[in-house]
């Protein structure tokens, strides 16, 4: 007989279908808890009450529950998951441990009961998975760089936290590099919803590189719910596209030859990983994870003023051999095998 598993999301994104395929993979049945975030104190009712009746169905007859991001959603299951004698874990990708004053973003920007409620609920669970190191105790270079304040531990003053490294893991066969496609220009994605994501993730230095660089072509994937143009001067050898598939970020990868990750902020960027995967060269700002997943095989920037230095870069020689060793530092670091040795690990 199978084993269950219980897994809490507000929105399924990449990652969160990752995990449950691995979990299924690992031959388990996967019960869904999704919270959909809305602003509406009706939505905000709902969504505890299916909280609640599909804890008592599904945590009760759980091995585990894993919740990706510590809110709101994650509150009731844990509950459920103490009163059932359950193991819980919440996973921490970048928002649940940071706060970014600037830009006014983190869970724990404010005193109230949402941050009360986070460091409630980092308290009752049985383990924190953390997509990296940085953000069990703090990234020091986005601190001294950004006034950034990260990591749990620094939020929370809790000795007996139990916190583990589990990085994200990507599928190497999906994310291919075809070394026929002919690679050129510059990538940045994200899902560009607001102003204070096109601060966050660096999108005004992108705009700076492509004013030294007026030969290459830029292109800005993710534009959703607003004009980028309302907000950034963009230069004319700039493209805006909307959000797209999974498939289309592939083929977006493959034929681009650089990837930029401008961001203040971070966990571990799945952009980046997927992008190198597909051969691009990888260009990111010293912050979190994002320079365990560069390494040697790509450049990083400190701010605005290193631009000359990645501009120096992308004029180099660069061709097929730095493509490859791009991927294969993914490959051998963050290999979705490795997420699916990890993660049975800690739930067998």
């Amino acid at each position: 007989m199978k084993k269950n598993v219980t897994i809490v999301y507000t929105i399924k994104r990449s990652f969160v279908k990752s995990d449950i395929s691995i979990l299924e993979a690992l031959d388990y049945n996967v019960f869904q808890i999704q919270s959909i975030p809305k602003k509406t104190i009706f939505s905000f009712v709902i969504n505890r009450i299916k909280e609640k009746i599909n804890s008592i169905s599904y945590v009760s007859r759980s091995r585990i529950v894993i919740i990706w991001f510590n809110d709101y959603h994650a509150f009731i299951p844990i509950l459920f998951s103490k009163l059932f004698l359950k193991k819980s874990v919440i996973i921490v990708g970048g928002y649940d441990a940071i706060v970014d004053k600037q830009n006014k973003h983190g869970l724990f920007l404010k005193r109230g009961i949402r941050s009360m409620l986070a460091k409630i609920n980092y308290s009752l669970v049985s383990e924190i998975w953390v997509v990296h190191k940085s953000l069990e105790k703090g990234c020091k270079y986005a601190k001294e760089k950004f006034n950034i304040e990260s990591g749990v531990r620094n939020f929370f003053n809790h000795k007996k936290l139990l916190i583990k490294e589990i990085n994200t893991g990507y599928d190497t066969r999906f994310w291919n590099y075809d070394t026929n496609s002919e690679k050129t220009g510059v990538l940045t994605a994200a899902f560009f919803s607001d102003e204070r994501v096109i601060n966050i993730k660096g999108l005004k230095i992108f705009n700076k590189l492509a004013s030294l660089i007026p030969q290459f072509s830029f292109t800005i994937v993710g534009e959703t719910k607003i004009h980028i143009e309302d907000f950034i001067d963009l230069n004319p050898n700039i493209d805006v596209i909307g959000v797209q598939t999974k498939t289309q970020m592939k083929d977006l990868y493959q034929k681009h030859k650089f990837y930029f990750q401008g961001s203040r902020l971070e966990g571990l960027p799945n952009s980046v990983c997927e992008a190198m995967l597909c051969g691009c060269l990888p260009i990111g700002s010293r912050v979190f994870g994002i320079p365990d997943i560069i390494g040697n095989t790509g450049i990083l920037f400190d701010t605005e003023t290193d631009l000359a230095l990645v501009k120096d870069f992308m004029l180099s020689e660069l061709g097929e051999k730095e493509s490859k060793r791009a991927r294969n530092r993914i490959i051998s670091k963050f290999d979705i095998s490795r997420r699916t040795e990890k993660i049975k690990e800690n739930i067998d």
